[in-house]
């Protein structure tokens, strides 16, 4: 299960159409940006820079611990490569470790 913090904005809306297209179950959780809903502590642990979306991968592909991950392409990144969709394999590079994500937040 991934949990999807979003707002409706083109960028929010890019995750859910990744995760529909690829059959992933997800729960959304909204983010109220007009009430300062990006700045609660809680967010902020899993989204440093304040900003939508954000995921909570919590059956990452290693079997580890929850996976926190932001920004909207480090998101599509660790998705395709943990799906295997959506990736053109000619062009991809192997990924080593989930800091290689840009958006990488920790566990």
């Amino acid at each position: 299960m991934i949990d999807l913090y979003f707002a409706p904005t083109p960028n929010g809306h890019k995750i859910t159409l990744f995760l529909e297209e690829a059959g992933l179950d997800y729960r959304l959780i909204k983010v109220d940006l007009g009430k300062g809903g990006q700045f609660r502590p809680e967010f902020l642990r899993i989204s440093p820079n304040n900003k939508i979306p954000a995921i909570v991968d919590h059956s990452p592909a290693d079997g580890g611990e929850p996976l926190s991950l932001f920004e909207s392409g480090a998101i599509l990144l660790y998705l395709a490569e943990k799906t295997g969709l959506f990736l053109n394999h000619e062009t991809r590079c192997p990924v080593n470790a989930p800091s290689h994500y840009s958006g990488y937040s920790g566990r």
